[in-house]
């Protein structure tokens, strides 16, 4: 047997011919499975990321970077308005706070991350501390949906994005 450019040839003339029938190149599809069609409005939205993926994942980041920051600001206006309400619980204003603290934290740290030290293991972080993040938002937003002190504006703007 003649060995094929993908074999390997061993000292003692034995080939191991595991990968021989293996087809690397443009293979035609088989078995009455038909092509997927292009999906043109996904191709159009898309057309940026492709020649350029690492500013499209910035250009995203950013937008998120704002919508973080809309938060902030409101749920510490929401946090304040609450607390000079005497009925309301302190942990409704503590919740507000910290979902404040921590969502303009993790946009700075974000930032930081996907913009100094872009390794596997600092984007795996950053991706676990957003799921966290996602995580604490929907029990918060469990916990607090029923309360209803404080701005109506702001009772629907901070519950229904995490708070």
């Amino acid at each position: 047997m003649a060995p094929v450019e993908d074999d390997t040839t061993y000292a003692d003339e034995t080939v191991d011919d595991t990968y021989a029938s293996t087809n690397y190149g443009n293979s035609t599809v088989t078995g009455g499975i038909k092509p997927r069609k292009e999906n043109f409005i996904l191709k159009k939205i898309f057309s940026t990321c492709e020649h350029d993926a690492l500013g499209s994942v910035h250009r995203a980041w950013a937008v998120t970077v704002l919508f973080m920051v809309l938060f902030f600001i409101v749920a510490i206006i929401e946090a304040n308005q609450i607390s000079d309400d005497e009925e309301v619980s302190n942990a409704l204003c503590i919740a507000s706070y910290w979902s404040a603290f921590l969502h303009l934290t993790f946009a700075i740290l974000g930032t930081f991350v996907l913009k100094r030290f872009s390794t596997a293991f600092a984007v795996g972080c950053f991706l676990g501390c957003s799921v966290v993040i996602s995580q604490q938002n929907l029990f918060m937003f469990a916990a607090f949906i029923k309360y209803q002190h404080g701005s109506v504006f702001g009772n629907v703007f901070v519950v229904d994005d995490g708070c």
